[in-house]
């Protein structure tokens, strides 16, 4: 190896051969390190889910209980004043009745589409980190066989002069 030309030859294939592994290494730590930020994105969107939902049962819990006590009320003024439960007393309690339930059903419902929409976000954000380790893999195996062929191809110039 006293040729200078040998000696940079060589020393230039060692660099690329180091440079192409530091290279693979980034690109697959890169891709574990995206997959985990995806993997906690998902479990934040979950944690967000389960609160949607208890959030909204609370909610309806609480519009129904308020529902009662206007029932209550109702029942009271309508006794106090003498009026007997038939007829229009009857069907005007029966319909706050069902208003204070469509209220709450509808607390509900939103509580679950909300919950529904985090778990889509949970899955997708698995979804992309999987996506992105499997990119850094792929990345690292190209960038790996790059750098071979780059290597034999200086290694194949080198012999051709000689």
């Amino acid at each position: 190896m006293s040729d200078p030309v040998t000696g940079l030859t060589v020393g230039g294939m060692v660099l690329s051969a180091v440079g192409t592994v530091a290279s693979v290494q980034s690109q697959m730590q890169q891709g574990k390190e995206q997959n985990k930020w995806n993997q906690y994105n998902a479990a934040v969107a979950e944690r967000d889910a389960e609160a949607a939902r208890q959030s909204a049962e609370y909610e309806a819990a609480l519009k129904r209980r308020e529902g009662e006590k206007l029932l209550s009320r109702q029942r009271a003024l309508y006794g106090k004043a003498g009026v007997t439960f038939k007829g229009s007393p009857l069907m005007l309690m029966e319909e706050t009745a069902a208003d204070i339930e469509m209220d709450a059903l509808m607390i509900e419902r939103t509580g679950k589409l909300t919950a529904s929409r985090y778990g889509e976000e949970a899955t997708l954000s698995r979804m992309k980190g999987t996506s992105a380790q499997k990119a850094g893999y792929y990345g690292a195996g190209t960038t790996l066989l790059t750098g071979a062929g780059q290597a034999i191809n200086t290694y194949g110039n080198y012999l051709s002069t000689q």
